[in-house]
Parts: C-alpha cells; structure tokens; sequence
C-alpha cells in the first residue's frame, strides 16, 4: 500500500474515535442540563440533516479545488468549530442551547465531506486490483476504533468531563490534518470542462450519473431498501427488542451492540486477507452478503432466544461488511476521476436522508405494529434487495457474457 493510503487509514482512524467520544459527550451535556431525552436525541437528528446538506453541496467545489484542500479544509473547520463547542460547554449553561445547536449542525456539514472524499481518494491512489484490500483495512479499523471509542467513552468523559473530552477530539483531528499534510500529496484537478461548469450543473452532475447508468440506478435501488431497513439499530429500537422480546435488561443491549462491532471487525479483516478471490467477484459476493444479511436479520425477529440472538448479530456483521465493501468497491472501480467524487457524495446524501425518514418513521411502526414487527420487516426487505440486486446486475451480467 502506498503512504498516502496510509495517511487516510489514519485520517479516518483519528476522526471516528474522536467523533465518537464527542457525541458522547454533547448527548451527555444536553441531557445533564436539560433533563430532556428529546433535546438530547434532537443533536442526532441534526448531525443527520447537516451531514446531508455537507454531502449534496460537495460537488459545488470538487471542480474548482483538489480533494486533498477540501480533506483539509473541512477538518481545519471542524477543529474551529470544536473549539467554539468548548468554550460553550464550559460556561456549563443550557441557555447557548440554539448556538449549541448551530455548532453540532456546522461539525456535522464539514463531517460530511469526509466519507464520500475519502472513497473516491482511495478510487484514485488504490489500483483496481487492491482496492478490495483497501477498503476491508480501513473497515475493520474503523471498527475496532469504534467499538473501542464507544466501550471507552463513558469512562474518558467520567474521568475528564464532557469539555475536555472535546478537547481530545480537537487533538485527534489536528493530528489527521497534520497527517493530510505531510503525506497525502495526491494533486488532481478538475478537467478544464469540469472548472467552467455552472454551480448548478456541478450540484446535479452527481445526481445525474447516479441515475443515468443502468448498475448505478441498480445499486441506488439497494441503497434506498437497506438505509430504511437500518432503522433496526437505532438505539432506541434495539433496546426496546432487548427488553420486550428478548427479556433481558441493558447489559444484554451491551452485549448485542459488542457482538455486531465483532462480526463487522470479523469481516473486514477476513476481506482483507482474500482480497484478491474477492475482487474477482464482487457483485455475487456483494449479493450473497445482501442475502445473508436480509436471512439473519429476518430469523432474528423471530427469535425468543438471548444466546440464538446473540449468535445471530454476531453473524450480521461479516455479511453487512461484505455487502457494503464489495458494494463501495465496485462503485469506485465502475465510475471515474472525474465524476467519482461527485457520484459518491450524491450517494452519500441520498442514504442519510432515507436513513433520517426511517428513523422518523420506526416510532410509530413500532407503536402500532410492535418491535419485533420492525426487524422481521426489515429481514424482508433486505432480502427484497437482495432480488433487486441479482436481478438487475447478477442476471445481466450473465446474460451479456453469453452474448
């Protein structure tokens, strides 16, 4: 792998246990002082719309400055902003709670830069032929990170105090810059074509490639069945199934939130040491991952069992990630340098924003249908994707090589 590559791995690795302790600490502060579960879920469904505006403006500046500033930039922002946040939670008061607010939403937009960059940077310095290895290092790293961020948070914010664990995120971002700078030196340009188009041909030149090919409208289909299937892991949703049909208490809802971060460590690590028999074939294990995935999660609304359920979260992860890289892989080896970026960020907008209506939704299925309703619907339609999928690219596919 070449350095840049590693200073992305970084990058990423800094900005995930950083930003995990920060929501941490902010959903902690807004709860402390405000004694409201809605104030402190309202930072959620903030980042969620800020992000998604971050990710749909992107493609107003890919043409007129490299990926390697806006990489830069965005974070030099987020650090400005995490100072600010600081200086906030230190007054210790909840009547900033709108400039809170404005804070969390402008953290988010930059945030929301960093995904879809990263995976059209990993499309440019990667060759096709190791991207599968790439993309399932940096999945089982971002993994662990996470899993240990959210494992260690609690204690970090007992120990320092929600305004100095922010501090630590500022770090922790200042050093992924630093990181940028010093090693990530990947300088493409935007074709001359690309830098005299108008601002609003740059805003929908993502949306129109991602609509305009046949695999692409194929994989935006998928996209929008399994962001609204991903309502079964919000917080609120899975403790609720612990409780009520699993009968356990919140040690178990530990157990299965630790359980999935295994399985998806699990498989990305196995997908980075087979990369080469994946990369050969990544649409059928792309729907074989979507097919096992939909399977366990449709039997895990079924199941009465803590330890059958256990085992069957455990098993979730590999399938999501293999689904999910082979699916990231072969967007970037299926769409080029100059319209990568801009496909990617479109992509990434449209899943937070079906992503966000299904969480708006999940409360009041849950409430007419019960929860258990939610996972086992959610198993159909993964597994509706799954049929989408072989259908419209596993099936051509075969029909065109016969051809």
């Amino acid at each position: 792998m070449k350095r840049a590559y590693y200073s992305i791995l970084y990058s990423q690795t800094a900005i995930n246990l950083g930003f995990s302790l920060y929501t941490m600490a902010v959903i902690l502060f807004l709860f402390t002082k405000t004694g409201s579960t809605a104030a402190a879920s309202l930072m959620t469904f903030v980042s969620i719309v800020c992000r998604v505006l971050g990710s749909a403006v992107l493609p107003l500046v890919t043409g007129r400055f490299t990926l390697r500033s806006l990489l830069i930039g965005s974070q030099l922002m987020q650090v400005t902003l995490l100072v600010c946040l600081f200086y906030v939670i230190q007054t210790g008061s909840s009547a900033f709670f709108f400039l809170l607010l404005c804070l969390i939403g402008g953290i988010s937009f930059c945030n929301g830069w960093f995904a879809p960059i990263k995976s059209a940077l990993i499309g440019e310095i990667i060759p096709p032929d190791q991207r599968a290895k790439a993309n399932g290092l940096l999945s089982a790293a971002d993994q662990t990170v996470q899993f240990a961020g959210w494992s260690l948070g609690g204690v970090i914010i007992a120990f320092l105090g929600e305004s100095y664990t922010i501090i630590i995120t500022v770090m922790l971002l200042v050093s992924s810059v630093l990181g940028i700078i010093l090693f990530l030196q990947v300088r493409i340009c935007a074709t001359a074509a690309v830098r005299e188009r108008s601002l609003f041909a740059d805003a929908a030149s993502g949306w129109v490639y991602l609509f305009q090919q046949k695999q692409l409208r194929a994989l935006i289909v998928m996209d929008v069945v399994e962001s609204w299937a991903g309502m079964i892991w919000i917080g609120s949703v899975s403790l609720t199934y612990v409780h009520d049909v699993l009968q356990k208490g919140e040690a178990w809802w530990g157990y299965v939130n630790g359980a999935y971060y295994a399985g998806t460590m699990i498989g990305g690590l196995i997908i980075y040491r087979l990369s080469g028999k994946f990369q050969r074939s990544l649409i059928p294990l792309m729907l074989t991952g979507a097919l096992a995935y939909g399977m366990l999660t449709f039997i895990y609304g079924l199941t009465s069992s803590a330890v059958l359920a256990l085992f069957l979260v455990l098993c979730m992860g590999p399938a999501c990630v293999l689904r999910d890289l082979t699916q990231e892989t072969f967007l970037q080896n299926i769409t080029t340098e100059q319209t990568r970026v801009n496909i990617l960020a479109a992509r990434s907008a449209f899943i937070q924003l079906i992503f966000m209506f299904s969480i708006i939704g999940t409360g009041m299925i849950s409430d007419v249908f019960g929860v258990r309703f939610i996972y086992i619907s959610a198993g159909i339609l993964l597994l509706f994707s799954a049929f989408i999928g072989f259908s419209q690219l596993q099936m051509k596919k075969t029909v065109q090589s016969r051809m």
